[in-house]
C-alpha cells in the first residue's frame, strides 16, 4: 500500500522556492506621455511607408547571419528540451544476436550448433518527488527564453536596419545640399573674381577667403559620399548579401513621421519586449531547477523490465522466453554536502536572475522614457533650426547686397555662408536624430509583432565543392 500511495502521488510535489515579486515597488503605472491606445500588432517600420524599407527589413529577417545563428540556437535548445522531456516516459530497448558455434573434442570430432537471442529492455524511474519533471519544465522553459532571445534579435535587427537607412539618406541629403550650395558659391567665386580682376571693387583676400569656402564644401562632400556608401555597405552586411550593388536603393528624402505612437502601460511592455520575456522565462527555469536539486536528496525508484527470448533454432527463438520485473529504491546516505551545496547554488542563481529580471525592466522603463524625451527634443529642435535658417538666410542676402554696392566687406558675407550651410546640414541631421528617436522607441516598446515571428525555412546543406559525397 506505501508503494501503491507513492506511484499514485508521483511527480506532485512543487519543490520549487517561492519568489517575491519581480517587479519593482516604485514601477509606475504609466509612461510619461501616455496615449490609451493599443500599439499596432503589425511590424513597427511599417508606420514609415516606405516599400523600399520594407524591403531592406524582409532581407535582412530571412537572410541576416546573427539572425540564423539565433534561430539555430533555438533550435538546438527545443531539442534539448525534447531529450529532457524523454526521461518523463519508459524506455524501450532491444538487443539481438545470432552466431554459429564450433567445438572439437577429444576424439578430434567437429561439433557445431546455432544460438540465437532476442531480448527487450525497458526502465523508468518513477517520479516520486517531480526532480524529472523538474527537469524536463527547465529545459523546456529555457528553450523558451532562447526562442525570445531570437526575437530580441529580430528587434534589434530591424533597428539597426532602419538605422543604417537613415544614415544613408542623411548623407545623401548633405551630399545634395552640399552640392547646391557648392554650384552658389562657385558662382559667387567667379563673381568675386571679375570684380577683383576687372573692377578692383573686391581685394585678393576676398578671392582667398570665397575659395576656402569652396574647398571647404568640396571636402564636406567627400565625406557625406563616403559615409553613404559606407551605410550601404552596412545594409549589405545586415540584409545578409556580399555587395550593396544588390540593394538597388534609390530614396533620398526622409520618410514622414507619424504622431508618436501609443506607449501602452507598463504592462504592455512587460508583454511585448522579448528580452523582459526572455528574463522572466530563466528566473522560472531556474526555480524549477531548484526544485530538480532538492528533489535529487530525496530516495529514487527504479523500475525495471525486461523479456528475453533464446533458442538453437531461428524458428523456435519466440517459444523460449524469460520474463524480469524488478523496483530498486535507492537514496543519498552520505555525500560530503555535495546535494545540500546543489540547492544553495541553484537558490543563489535564483536570486540573480531575480536581480537580473528587475534590472532589465528598470532599463526597459528608462529607454522608453529616454525616447519619448529624445523625439520631444529633437521636435524642439528642429522648429528652432527652421527658425534659424529664415533669419540666416535674410541676414546673408542683406550681407550679399551690402557687399556688392560696396558698403561693406566680404566678411560679413563669409560669415552668414558658414551659417547658413551649418545650419542646413544641422537641419538634416535633426531630422535623421528625430527618426532615429523613434526607431528607439518602437524598439523599446517591443510591441507585439516579435512574438509572431517565425524564423525563416531551414536552409539545405550543400556539399563542399570537391568534397567526397559517396
Amino acid at each position: 500500500m506505501p508503494v501503491l500511495l507513492l506511484l499514485t502521488n508521483s511527480g506532485c510535489m512543487d519543490l520549487r522556492p517561492q519568489v517575491a515579486a519581480p517587479l519593482p515597488s516604485d514601477f509606475p503605472k504609466q509612461f510619461s506621455l501616455y496615449s490609451p491606445q493599443q500599439p499596432s500588432p503589425a511590424p513597427w517600420w511599417r508606420d514609415f511607408n516606405s516599400p523600399e524599407l520594407n524591403r531592406l527589413q524582409a532581407a535582412g529577417l530571412q537572410q541576416n547571419p546573427d539572425l540564423q545563428i539565433a534561430w539555430a540556437r533555438m533550435r538546438q535548445s527545443m531539442a534539448a528540451a525534447d531529450k529532457a522531456g524523454a526521461a518523463l516516459v519508459p524506455d524501450l530497448s532491444a538487443a539481438g544476436t545470432g552466431a554459429t558455434l564450433r567445438s572439437r573434442n577429444g576424439d578430434g570430432k567437429e561439433k557445431s550448433f546455432d544460438d540465437f537471442f532476442l531480448g527487450l529492455n525497458s526502465a523508468w524511474e518513477v517520479d516520486l518527488w517531480g526532480r524529472v519533471r523538474a527537469g524536463s519544465e527547465s529545459a523546456a522553459t529555457s528553450a523558451r527564453a532562447v526562442q525570445e532571445d531570437a526575437r530580441a534579435v529580430a528587434l534589434s535587427l530591424s533597428g539597426q536596419i532602419a538605422e543604417a537607412w537613415i544614415n544613408l539618406l542623411n548623407n545623401r541629403q548633405k551630399a545634395t545640399q552640399l552640392e547646391e550650395q557648392l554650384a552658389i558659391h562657385r558662382e559667387l567665386l567667379e563673381l568675386i573674381e571679375m570684380r577683383f580682376m576687372m573692377a578692383n571693387k573686391a581685394s585678393a583676400v576676398d578671392v582667398y577667403q570665397q575659395g576656402q569656402t569652396v574647398k571647404a564644401i568640396e571636402g564636406g562632400l567627400i565625406t557625406v559620399r563616403a559615409q553613404a556608401q559606407l551605410a550601404l555597405h552596412q545594409l549589405a552586411l545586415l540584409t545578409g548579401r556580399s555587395t550593396s550593388d544588390q540593394l538597388q536603393l534609390s530614396q533620398n528624402s526622409f520618410p514622414e513621421i507619424t504622431p508618436t505612437p501609443a506607449t501602452g502601460l507598463p504592462a504592455d511592455l512587460l508583454a511585448g519586449r522579448p528580452d523582459i520575456r526572455a528574463a522572466g522565462l530563466r528566473l522560472q527555469s531556474s526555480t524549477w531547477n531548484v526544485a530538480a536539486a532538492r528533489a535529487d536528496r530525496l530516495p529514487r525508484l527504479q523500475l525495471d523490465a525486461s523479456m528475453q527470448y533464446s533458442a538453437g533454432i531461428l524458428d523456435a527463438l519466440l517459444d523460449t522466453w524469460i520474463l524480469r520485473l524488478a523496483a530498486g529504491l535507492s537514496g543519498p546516505i552520505f555525500d560530503g554536502g555535495r546535494r545540500t551545496a546543489e540547492v544553495a547554488r541553484t537558490m543563489a542563481v535564483v536570486d540573480e536572475r531575480l536581480a537580473n529580471y528587475k534590472k532589465v525592466v528598470l532599463t526597459a522603463i528608462r529607454e522608453v522614457e529616454d525616447a519619448l524625451t529624445r523625439e520631444q527634443q529633437f521636435r524642439r529642435t528642429i522648429r528652432n533650426i527652421d527658425q534659424q535658417i529664415k533669419l540666416t538666410e535674410n541676414a546673408y542676402r542683406e550681407a550679399t547686397w551690402r557687399y556688392l554696392n560696396g558698403i561693406s566687406d566680404f566678411l560679413a558675407v563669409l560669415r552668414e555662408q558658414v551659417n547658413l550651410i551649418t545650419l542646413q546640414l544641422d537641419r538634416i541631421q535633426a531630422g535623421s536624430d528625430l527618426l532615429k528617436a523613434r526607431i528607439s522607441l518602437h524598439k523599446a516598446l517591443g510591441g507585439s509583432w516579435p512574438g509572431s515571428l517565425t524564423p525563416a525555412e531551414k536552409p539545405v546543406a550543400r556539399p563542399v565543392h570537391g568534397a567526397n559525397t559517396k
